[in-house]
């Protein structure tokens, strides 16, 4: 059995894979900001579901993390700072064998290998709350990129240099119009918001050569909504050297690509 977590801002999905990837079985319970009753919560879960029987964990942690020593340096929306929470989530699931990445890795990691087979070089990008990112190629993550930060790069906006995200993400969208992207149906404010995206799209087209771009997060998630605005401002704006991407595509997973990336990446350990 393969453990997978997904511990989000406000909730934690724990779910419980069979070595060929099938989904056995799966709880989510409220992420509490209080770091040492959040393990307690976990590991009320791990015992139900019974994660001390599993081969091997994979868990998805929300920000900035140190690999080699187990520990979370800060996350976006929890106050969690240097904790050493390799070892603690290891204690809380009785197992041994756990590993830790950044969600939006292991994310691009489960949706580049659903397409795989059409596309060998590919961009995750997740908007939601902030903007992340992720580069695969042939179906792994690159390494040396593991770290990036796509949405705080610095980009010129109304006439002042802003991160990425702080005039693009699905918060600073619902702070422009007033609504979630859910809720909207103007293809004015899409064509106007599909600008925003484009600034930082063509960096990533630049800067990585990709054959796709797969969208995620609250807000990648309605791509049909603004995609027809985005391949014409690539067409116009880019390079010729810079390569097009060939397809501008939806997560496959939805809302479990975490959970998903949190089975690929514990099973390549195995394996």
């Amino acid at each position: 059995m393969i453990i997978g977590v997904d511990i989000g801002g406000t909730k934690t999905y724990v779910a419980c894979f069979t070595e060929s990837g099938k989904l056995l079985k799966e709880v989510r319970f409220d992420t509490s900001h209080d770091y040492l009753d959040f393990l307690k919560d976990l590991e009320h879960h791990a015992r139900i579901l019974e994660t001390s029987k599993a081969k091997i964990a994979c868990v998805a942690v929300p920000g900035l993390i140190n690999r080699s020593a187990g520990k979370v340096l800060s996350l976006g929306n929890l106050p969690w700072k240097d904790r050493y929470i390799k070892h603690d989530l290891s204690l809380a699931l009785s197992l041994k064998n756990v590993y830790i990445e950044n969600d939006s890795k292991l994310a691009g990691l489960a949706e580049a290998r659903f397409i795989l087979d059409k596309y060998a070089r590919t961009f995750y990008l997740t908007i939601s709350t902030g903007i992340g990112g992720a580069l695969m190629v042939n179906g792994n993550l690159v390494t040396a990129l593991k770290d990036m930060e796509i949405g705080k790069i610095p980009l010129e906006h109304n006439g002042a240099i802003h991160a990425w995200e702080d005039f693009a993400s699905g918060k600073s969208f619902v702070e422009k119009y007033g609504n979630k992207a859910i809720d909207v149906e103007d293809d004015a404010i899409w064509e106007e918001y599909s600008q925003l995206i484009c600034r930082g799209l063509g960096v990533i087209c630049a800067g990585f050569q990709v054959d796709a771009v797969i969208f995620g997060g609250g807000l990648g998630q309605h791509l049909s909504k603004f995609k027809n605005y985005l391949m014409p401002y690539l067409e116009k704006n880019l390079h010729s050297n810079v390569r097009r991407p060939q397809a501008l595509v939806a997560t496959h997973y939805r809302t479990q690509s975490v959970i998903y990336g949190c089975y690929e990446y514990a099973n390549d350990k195995l394996t």
